[in-house]
């Protein structure tokens, strides 16, 4: 509710005025992106060499998981199977794993940190067919957006 006045001009509370259908769909996608963020954040539960640990998919990881997946089939394709790899998960303990392990881990992480950027589209998506369906009215347009969550 906001002050407002009623028909004889005296001061009343009155109900605030829903946003427009693009201020609604710009708050659903930040707070779809604000979803996607804590997704990554939380990261992806996984094994690493014997233990349980998290390895870690925010966007400064993600660089890393790269790396470190184009280092291993480096070293894969050319036959190497001595080299390991130092990996540190969110426990913060060092832990050593073959190119084949890192392998996987690395691609594990990066479908895992992909799902999450899917499903991210896939509601910004539906925020922008609400927007632009002509057989919808604004207040089913307004029930479909807000609808959307992650």
């Amino acid at each position: 509710m906001q002050r407002g006045a009623d028909e004889n001009g005296r001061p009343t509370w009155v109900p605030i005025p829903p946003p427009d259908l693009e201020t609604l769909a710009a708050r659903q996608r930040q707070e779809i992106d604000a979803e996607r963020d804590k997704a990554f954040a939380a990261g992806l539960p996984y094994e690493i060499a014997g233990h349980d640990d998290v390895v870690q998919t925010r966007p400064q990881d993600q660089i890393n998981l790269l790396g470190l997946s184009a280092k291993a089939q480096r070293l894969l394709t050319a036959g190497d199977t001595e080299t390991t790899f130092t990996f540190r998960g969110l426990s913060n303990v060092n832990r050593t794993l073959t190119a084949e392990q890192m392998d996987a881990l690395a691609l594990d992480a990066l479908a895992h940190i992909e799902g999450i950027y899917g499903r991210s589209w896939l509601r910004k998506d539906a925020i922008d067919a609400a927007l632009e369906d002509e057989a919808l009215d604004d207040d089913a347009k307004r029930a479909a957006i807000e609808a959307v969550t992650w």
